[in-house]
């Protein structure tokens, strides 16, 4: 093996994931942590992700979420100006 194979082993031409997501806060969503779908996706998570704590969910918002460890938390609301 030569040090180019060895490198494309060890480090492979793959982008790393964002550390963000963007979702929609489905028009069910009534209290609590909230679902989230996310773009490119046809429904709504079933898991409930938490959020920062000057955000308060409503349905309908847009969000930008931030990957945190092995999950998702909700950063705020996208407005579209």
């Amino acid at each position: 093996m030569n040090p180019e194979d060895f490198l494309q082993v060890i480090s492979p031409d793959q982008s790393p994931p964002s550390p963000f997501k963007m979702g929609t806060i489905p028009d069910t969503y009534t209290s609590g942590l909230p679902t989230i779908k996310f773009d490119g996706e046809t429904v709504a998570s079933t898991k409930r992700y938490p959020c920062f704590g000057a955000y308060t969910p409503k349905a309908g918002d847009r969000v930008l979420l931030a990957r945190v460890g092995h999950g998702w938390v909700v950063m705020d609301k996208v407005r579209m100006f």
